[in-house]
């Protein structure tokens, strides 16, 4: 990033609402200079077999249209798009990320729960006054619910919980009737969810609540217009609870406070809020009007000086109980291998070359379970863990790189986001090799072309006769390689004579 002034922008692809923040980073201040809502319902159109409707494709895609008008002039690299729960759960994703990338020229980051949860904290923190309160912050989304401990800026407990206002009033609500009954099967799905989070969020855990989101802001505004102040009590959202069940029909409902829009998925978000002021005996709750896409525009700014990424990449190492010289001279060999091939590369270079950092710095780490497909144990890990910092797309393509970094090489067809990057897996796969004996050792000038299917690596005829475990190792490399259809071959011209 430069010093000088710019303008960023991030959306915020979420089940119920589109959002857009477009705002200009100077000195280090952020300032707002647009922001654009759309409610689009996307997990309305999710079905029970995580099919996402083409009726909901084409109403995110139509808002999306009128959203990338004002992206129009913004360099593509100051522009991050995240997509949440819905896109998480469907199963027909690809596709419909493809489609959004082709309209905005910018790759869509699905998140995972807990790094939505970070991300959440981000930007309610950036507005709160420094002091020794623990906040408990609770966003309730159209299909998720994240819930975060922090202290200032620091997130210490997050959670993200599958319940929001558009799934649970489809869910309990679907046909508009409202009842008593359904109201109470509502509460009690939002307890058996927290319950095995009851300890984590318990009153004596956090000295402050505070709400965000479209659920919480409305629910505040309700209130306000009921007589309250302009949170949430737990009072006045029990008998806000009661009013809503006198309607009978989501048709039917009609509050000050209440827009048109937000009154067909009101009653679910109603549900889970009141379930959450229950279960983590909440009595009051402030509101916090910045949220997910701030917190995207604030970590997006200071990857540069402070990439969380590397924290969690660090965290992992330790926890796993990694060999880190290792490491280090597996990524060295591998970095200084890639120029060769970078051009070569499908992602973005300078992710690119993150991620096969990150990958060498991790591949070992499932020797902690067991060393017999150890690469296996490792890649599962990367593909399920939550990885603060990391998208959905850098979590599968560091996946894919410790499944392959060893042994036969896997063409597993994955989503649409784990492109299979070749030319960072041969850089990889090379570097581990030539660091086999876990020792310091200097590594020659190492030649890498690559024509379409046909690669060659040329090395020193003395290097390789010194270590014959190399030229094994690298006879075998060529057979697997040769399973995908590639032509390998190890040439030792730089020994041969003018």
């Amino acid at each position: 990033m430069t010093n000088q002034p710019f303008i960023i922008a991030a959306l915020d692809l979420g089940s119920n609402s589109f959002h857009m923040v477009i705002a200009r980073v100077e000195d280090g201040r952020v300032v707002i200079l647009d922001t654009l809502k759309e409610m689009v319902r996307l997990r309305q159109g999710l079905n029970r077999k995580g099919i996402l409707s083409r009726e909901a494709q084409e109403r995110a895609l139509d808002c999306l249209q009128r959203f990338e008008q004002r992206l129009r002039g913004i360099p593509r690299e100051n522009i991050r798009v995240v997509g949440t729960n819905t896109l998480r759960g469907a199963q027909n994703a690809g596709p419909f990320l493809q489609q959004i990338q082709t309209m905005l020229n910018v790759r869509v980051q699905v998140i995972a729960g807990r790094e939505e949860a970070r991300l959440i904290y981000m930007g309610v923190a950036n507005q709160l006054p420094e002091s020794d309160y623990r906040n408990l912050v609770v966003d309730i989304g159209g299909g998720s619910t994240e819930f975060i401990i922090g202290r200032n800026r620091e997130p210490l407990v997050m959670e993200s919980r599958p319940m929001g206002c558009v799934s649970y009033t489809n869910e309990f609500f679907g046909d508009g009737r409202i009842t008593r009954r359904r109201f109470k099967d509502a509460l009690d799905r939002v307890a058996w969810l927290l319950e095995p989070h009851r300890r984590k969020f318990k009153r004596k855990n956090w000295d402050v609540a505070i709400g965000t989101s479209g659920t919480a802001k409305a629910t505040a505004g309700i209130l306000q217009q009921m007589g309250g102040s302009g949170g949430i009590t737990r009072d006045g959202l029990e008998k806000l609870a009661e009013t809503m069940i006198q309607f009978k029909h989501i048709k039917q409902i009609s509050l000050e406070g209440l827009k048109d829009e937000r009154a067909p998925v009101y009653i679910g978000g109603l549900a889970i809020l009141l379930g959450v002021f229950r279960a983590f005996k909440v009595q009051e709750m402030s509101i916090s009007y910045q949220s997910l896409r701030e917190g995207v525009i604030l970590d997006f700014i200071g990857r540069e000086s402070d990439d969380y990424r590397q924290r969690t990449v660090k965290h992992m190492m330790d926890f796993y109980q990694v060999n880190k010289q290792q490491a280090a001279w597996v990524r060295e060999t591998a970095l200084k291998l890639l120029p060769q091939i970078e051009h070569l590369v499908v992602h973005d270079e300078i992710m690119a070359r993150q991620i096969l950092g990150w990958a060498a710095d991790l591949h070992e780490i499932g020797l902690a379970i067991a060393h017999p497909n150890y690469h296996r144990h490792g890649s599962y890990i990367l593909l399920n863990g939550d990885m603060a910092g990391f998208s959905q797309v850098e979590q599968n393509l560091l996946s894919f790189l410790v499944l392959n970094h060893r042994k036969s090489l896997k063409r597993t067809e994955e989503a649409y986001e784990n492109e299979l990057d070749w030319a960072l897996l041969l850089a990889l796969r090379l570097a581990v090799i030539f660091h086999r004996e876990r020792r310091f050792k200097h590594i020659p000038e190492v030649g890498i072309t690559w024509n379409e299917w046909d690669i060659q690596v040329t090395l020193p005829d003395q290097w390789l006769e010194e270590h014959p475990l190399t030229r094994a190792d690298l006879e075998m490399e060529m057979r697997y390689w040769k399973k995908l259809g590639y032509t390998l071959e190890i040439d030792t011209a730089l020994d041969r004579p003018n």
